[in-house]
Parts: structure tokens; C-alpha cells; sequence
């Protein structure tokens, strides 16, 4: 019975972490990356600042939605929800 019990608390706790949940997660995690490569504290990020990040050119090319020549929040999220479809 203990066991039983035990079991569906960890199934319980599993289905609780909602997909919600995760995205939240994974969002602050993105902001977290954001301002820390965000060297200049402009509120975007150039080419040099993706790149020291440890991040590829062709990612920048296709995130910079309006080409010029930085990210912004809004792009990084819109680029992170097309993805995620």
C-alpha cells in the first residue's frame, strides 16, 4: 500500500509540471542568457555579442527578423516561438 502510495504522489507531481511550467522555465532561462550576453547593456544584442556568446552566425542572420543588425527581446522570442511549433 505504501508503495501504491508513493507512486501515484511521483505520478502526481510529474503531471503537475504543466507544459505552462516548462515554458516559463525556459523563458527565464532565455531572458538569463539575454542580459548576460548583452555585454553593452543596450537592450539588444549585435552580431559581436551573439557571437561571443557562443553563438553561430547563420542563428543571428535568421533571428534578426528586421536586419538591422541586432537582436532584440521580441525577435529572440518570436524566433523561440516558431520554433517551438
Amino acid at each position: 500500500m505504501k508503495y501504491l502510495t508513493i507512486a501515484l504522489s511521483l505520478a502526481a507531481a510529474v503531471i503537475a509540471q504543466s507544459p505552462t511550467a516548462m515554458a516559463q522555465d525556459a523563458s527565464a532561462k532565455a531572458r538569463e542568457m539575454f542580459i548576460k550576453a548583452d555585454t553593452n547593456q543596450d537592450g539588444a544584442l549585435s552580431l559581436e555579442e551573439w557571437k561571443a556568446a557562443g553563438r553561430r552566425d547563420r542563428g543571428f542572420a535568421m533571428i534578426d527578423a528586421d536586419k538591422d543588425g541586432k537582436i532584440t527581446p521580441d525577435e529572440l522570442r518570436a524566433a523561440a516561438a516558431k520554433r517551438g511549433k
